[in-house]
């Protein structure tokens, strides 16, 4: 379901401390806030809620955001999880469901992300959700003076 500004605080108080902060979202400062994950709205970006059949809070928050109009080209955002209900594999079943809308609804070619390479759950779930390792970048963070190796994941429209 499509992201609604009264949700962003739950969101944000999702993240349990600044190592999550970092991971999630290394260009913002921390802490994460209401306002903050709002701000990551704008053209070309997607914010999306999961929220279970019968519930009504969300459970797990993403975006799908458009990188390269005339490529097709989506990127993956700030995919992050409840953490009382991580461990059910409802960060694989955004990140497919995301997959799913960007190929089948916005016509992406093509949907990547980066992920810090110790992190071994997100690997896991974005592994499950069928994205596949497609080489690394440098990316640079002045809020913590940092040049960090991510790992680039990709997945590919196939042919029809």
């Amino acid at each position: 379901m499509p992201f609604e500004d009264e949700h962003a605080a739950r969101v944000a108080s999702w993240v349990l401390d600044e190592r999550e902060a970092y991971l999630l979202a290394p260009r913002t400062p921390p802490p994460l806030t209401a306002d903050k994950i709002r701000g990551w709205s704008g053209p070309g970006r997607q914010q999306f809620l999961l929220i279970e059949l019968g519930k009504k809070h969300p459970v797990a928050y993403g975006e799908l955001n458009l990188l390269r109009t005339e490529e097709r080209h989506f990127w993956l955002g700030h995919l992050i999880v409840d953490p009382r209900r991580r461990g059910r594999e409802l960060g694989t079943r955004l990140t497919r469901l995301l997959l799913e809308l960007a190929f089948n609804q916005q016509g992406a070619r093509r949907v990547t992300l980066v992920v810090f390479p110790e992190n071994h759950r997100a690997l896991a779930c974005y592994r499950a959700a069928g994205l596949r390792e497609a080489g690394a970048e440098m990316h640079y963070f002045p809020l913590y003076d940092r040049r960090v190796r991510l790992l680039k994941m990709d997945a590919v429209r196939r042919a029809e």
